[in-house]
């Protein structure tokens, strides 16, 4: 039987954007929620929406009082079988089975930030350098890309190219940043009030490893930023 797998981060988000949910089946995971406001991700690709599995009172009293963003967890319900241990740790096998939500969720920038699960930060000086020599680019047109990206989100950020974020994407236990990072970084640096999110998941690591990984995870992130923005 697949498990529902829950966020390693609380996401402040629109009440807008979970009030247009329909309600989701509660009664099948109620003992396995602890937070007041839980989303679940569907699977856009095979045409399952996001549901609210609970705190619609919540998010009815927020909107009422004009609040701008409210902590969420969201959850998934994997496809990985329980008893596969691998999977999830490696990629291109994690890849066949990576869902992505049906909708997209606005937050602030800065919001995300705070959350620490960016794998890079994106700047002027480090745009576009990757790992991948058949992404390579000489530092003019480096500079250009991120100039023209610039350029187009000082005039507000465009919710047709949403950040991914990938919920327990490091080592199955931590939420991270997947595609997005120079949208990312240059939301905040122009301080744009709202960006949009879409949330992607695959699986979770073991239980029984999951206070270990959750130290490895951490300590990886934090070599990742140091290594890339030095």
């Amino acid at each position: 039987m697949h498990e529902l797998c829950q966020s390693s981060e609380l996401y402040p988000v629109d009440p807008y954007d979970i009030n247009i949910l329909k309600d989701g089946p509660l009664e099948d995971f109620k003992h396995q929620l602890k937070d007041k406001v839980v989303v679940l991700i569907g699977d856009s690709q095979a045409g399952q929406k996001d549901t609210l599995l609970c705190g619609r009172e919540i998010i009815l009293e927020a909107i009422k009082n004009n609040i701008p963003f409210i902590p969420i967890r969201f959850a998934f319900i994997t496809k990985i079988n329980r008893f596969d241990i691998f999977t999830v740790f490696i990629k291109p096998l994690r890849a066949h089975y990576k869902i992505f939500s049906s909708n997209i969720y606005h937050m602030n920038p800065m919001d995300i930030r705070h959350l620490k699960i960016e794998r890079n930060i994106r700047t002027r000086k480090n745009a576009y350098i990757f790992s991948n020599p058949l992404y390579y680019f000489d530092a003019n047109e480096r500079k250009k890309r991120y100039d023209e990206l610039y350029k187009s989100m000082q005039k507000g950020y465009d919710d047709n190219f949403p950040l991914d974020i990938m919920l327990l994407r490091m080592m199955g236990i931590k939420d991270t940043v997947n595609q997005g990072h120079h949208r990312m970084g240059i939301a905040v640096e122009c301080k744009l009030p709202r960006v949009a999110v879409r949330f992607s998941a695959a699986g979770a690591s073991p239980k029984i490893l999951k206070p270990l990984l959750k130290i490895i995870a951490n300590i990886n992130i934090t070599l990742k930023l140091w290594s890339k923005n030095k």
